[in-house]
């Protein structure tokens, strides 16, 4: 076990997180990270139907009772409803990419859902920063 400021807030073994990988973030992968002691991630790109989504969550947590994450792309037309069914279903930590999360910061961190967004410059960083953000990528 490697200890470092990110496994201890997460909750990990390792300090490896997987990306979101579009198309490749299932739950096989994201349970499979998670068991080996990293933060498997699910993407929500490949699943457009919010009843899939909330289907792979449930697998997820069938296949590993480690932490997982889910990444949201926040340009998708889903992200609004993927915001409140990582809540729901308890999802515990939560990376962003492809805009502000600051939106669902409040939401988020009332849950006690840890958040890591990818930023694309040290201005959003600093912005996520005060917003409550656990960590950036």
């Amino acid at each position: 076990m490697f200890k470092t400021r990110f496994t201890e807030l997460i909750g990990i073994e390792h300090p490896i997180m997987q990306g979101g990988m579009q198309h490749l973030g299932v739950p096989q992968l994201a349970a499979a990270v998670s068991n080996a002691g990293g933060l498997g991630t699910i993407n929500i790109t490949i699943y457009p139907e919010m009843d899939d989504f909330r289907a792979a969550v449930k697998k997820t947590k069938e296949l590993t009772d480690k932490p997982f994450g889910v990444n949201i792309m926040l340009l998708s037309p889903y992200a609004e409803e993927v915001a409140h069914i990582v809540v729901e279903e308890g999802v515990k930590v939560v990376t962003t990419g492809a805009g502000n999360p600051g939106k669902y910061m409040e939401m988020w961190k009332a849950a006690g859902i840890k958040v890591v967004p990818v930023v694309a410059s040290v201005a959003l960083a600093k912005m996520m920063e005060k917003a409550g953000a656990d960590a950036v990528v």
